[in-house]
This record gives C-alpha cells, structure tokens and sequence, in this order.
C-alpha cells in the first residue's frame, strides 16, 4: 500500500465501521469524512498519529453522499475550511436532509412494512449528520483532481450503492478508492451487501473497476467474504480482483435466491414475504453465515439490496 494514503477506520456502533482515506499531498485531502462526531474523534487522532492537524487538510471528496461518508463534513469544514468536493448527484444529500430520511436511510424500515422503525431512523437523523450545506464543487466522470506533486485522482462514475457513487483512480500510485460500489458478502457480520440504486448498474460498476489496471483495491468499509469471516478494506493485486469478483457473485446468488422465491410464490407480490422466501433460501448456503433479523426474518442490510432486485425482476 502506498504510504501517501492511509486508511482511518471510523466506528458507529459495535459491528459497524466507515473507512476514510488521507491523502498526503500538498493538498492534504480526506476521502469520506464519517458521521458527524467522526472528524473531531477518530479522524483527528488518525490524522495526529501521523502529524497532520484536521485544521491542515484542504479538500474534502465525498465518494458518496450517505451519512457515514459525508455526515462529518461540516464539522471538518468548520475547522480545516476544506472545500468539499461530491458528484453531482450527490449535492442533493449535503442540501438537503429529506434526501436521506425519505430515501436511502429508512428504505429497508418503508420496504419491510415497519413503520415505527422508520420513525425511529427519522428521529436520530440529526445526531449522526451534520448540518445541511452547499458543496464547494461538483464531479463528474471523467474529472480529474490535482492535489499537487504529481498526485491526481481520476472521478470514476460507478453507481449502483447509490445513484452518486464514484471511485478515485490515482494511477502514478497504483491506487483504486472504490467507495461502496464493491461489497463482498457486506460490512456487517451476518448480512449482506446494501445496494440502494440500480443493481444491473452496480453490476456494470463494479466490472468498470474490474478492468483498471489497480495495484491495491481500497474500500469505504471493512467488508467480508463468503466462506470467511475475514473483512477487510485494503487488498492487494489479485486479492482485489478477486473480491471484485466475489462481489459480482454475491448479488448473482441474492438474484438466484429471489427469482426461485418468485417461482415458489407465483401469486405473492407482497415484496416482505418473498424476501423472507429469499432469505430462507440464501441462510441455505454453507458459504454465506447469514442471521435473519427475528421480526422481519430478512438478514441486516439485505433489504434493499432485495427490494431493488425485486423491482427490476417485476420490471
């Protein structure tokens, strides 16, 4: 791994984890900037470690604009004055916090018919996201940052977590920053991969990532792998294409599993039911160490990312 760039893990709960990048450049730069309270804790420490006060950094990119990526902008922008820097489809989410309440953050709650749980989501919003602000500039495929010194990062355009996703290709060091796109069997023990847009575009994606020329893969969570309880967010060579691989497999085997729900159920169209038919079917696997959440039956985070198959298939 380059020692220009370094990994600051970034935790939220007791099994979930965000990972931001620092970029060591003349304009030091942060990748992801976690929730809310991450920029004054974890971050300010990972950045202290290596001497680097929060106050220096001077660009902020958000790969995309969920909360745990971008919910600390504003809290590292009071102190540093960075510019923050997201796609285009992803201002809406700095500009506004229905974005994420009636969207993305109470998605799997809306999907699974679980109403009180959605007013929960909508209730704490507030403490894990900073407050709404405008973006100092918007990206787009193709663009290409200039940090100084030889350190440019070109904006690929990869949605399918999210409709504003993009990686950072910094090719003179060999470096991919894939954000969300690629997710293994998921971040959480027990889930799965979370897709909240286009599956057949995250297909599409994370194969686009497939085909740059990376020397090491780097993720915005710690994610895992089936067969193994491993998860990590830094792989190199070959390890990453391969969990790029994984990836294209797992949402394979989450389509297989809803397909056959549908071929048992040709009269369901209630979509909670057939995810549970899903899940059922997916807990089969030997590879896959999934846990249905005990109200829904649907494992963590995998809502979604059946809710968005679900409507494709319908399609």
């Amino acid at each position: 791994m380059s020692a220009r760039i370094a990994p600051i893990e970034c935790g939220y709960d007791t099994n979930g984890r965000v990972v931001a990048y620092y970029i060591d450049a003349p304009c030091p730069t942060l990748i992801d900037t976690g929730g809310a309270a991450h920029p004054e804790g974890a971050i300010r420490a990972a950045l202290g470690a290596r001497g680097v006060e929060l106050a220096a950094i001077g660009a902020i990119i958000n790969t995309h604009g969920h909360w745990d990526h971008a919910g600390g902008n504003a809290a590292a922008v009071a102190v540093s004055g960075a510019g923050v820097l997201i796609h285009e489809l992803g201002a809406p989410f700095l500009l506004d916090h229905r974005q994420h309440l009636d969207g993305y953050y109470t998605e799997a709650a809306r999907a699974l018919e679980q109403p009180a749980v959605a007013t929960a989501l909508r209730a704490g919003f507030p403490t894990i996201f900073g407050p709404e602000m405008v973006p100092n500039r918007l990206l787009y495929d193709g663009d290409r940052m200039d940090l100084g010194e030889g350190v440019t990062l070109q904006i690929l355009h990869v949605p399918g977590h999210s409709a504003d996703s993009i990686a950072l290709w910094w090719e003179a060091e060999g470096v991919l920053i894939a954000g969300d796109v690629a997710q293994g069997a998921g971040a959480r023990p027990g889930g799965g991969p979370l897709y909240f847009d286009s599956i057949a575009q995250a297909r599409a994606s994370i194969a686009r990532l497939r085909e740059v020329p990376f020397r090491t893969l780097h993720t915005s969570h710690p994610f895992g792998r089936l067969g193994s309880p491993e998860r990590r967010a830094v792989y190199v060579g070959d390890e990453g294409r391969a969990f790029l691989d994984e990836s294209l497999e797992t949402l394979d085997l989450l389509e297989e599993a809803l397909r056959a729900a549908f071929r048992a159920n040709p009269d369901e169209t209630d979509f909670p039911t057939l995810a549970r038919a899903a899940s059922e079917l997916l807990l089969a696997d030997p590879r896959w160490s999934l846990v249905p959440d005990p109200l829904t039956g649907v494992p963590v985070g995998l809502a979604p990312t059946l809710y968005r198959l679900w409507r494709e298939i319908e399609s």
